[in-house]
């Protein structure tokens, strides 16, 4: 696996970067959330957005290879631990 702006690769990062807060909301509200529940509600919302996109949008849409427990483990983290970069 490479390494993209410190995560695992791009789909990764990318899902992060536009769903961060959203993924970080779910976890706030409810805790027994797991990655693959993170997963399903952001699979939802690509699907929806997919299927009313242009054409030409839904070439670039790619969901392969996104490490969702990465994704998990640092949101969770972050919420239930506390950001380490906090003072």
């Amino acid at each position: 696996m490479s390494d993209y702006n410190g995560w695992t690769n791009r789909n990764t990062w990318l899902i992060n970067l536009h769903f961060g807060d959203a993924i970080r909301e779910e976890l706030e509200e409810d805790a027994s959330n797991t990655a693959e529940t993170i997963e399903n509600f952001i699979t939802d919302i690509l699907q929806y957005q997919e299927e009313n996109a242009h054409s030409v949008i839904r070439d670039f849409i790619d969901t392969s290879n996104i490490n969702w427990y990465e994704i998990y483990d640092t949101i969770a983290r972050e919420v239930f631990v506390g950001d380490e970069n906090e003072n």
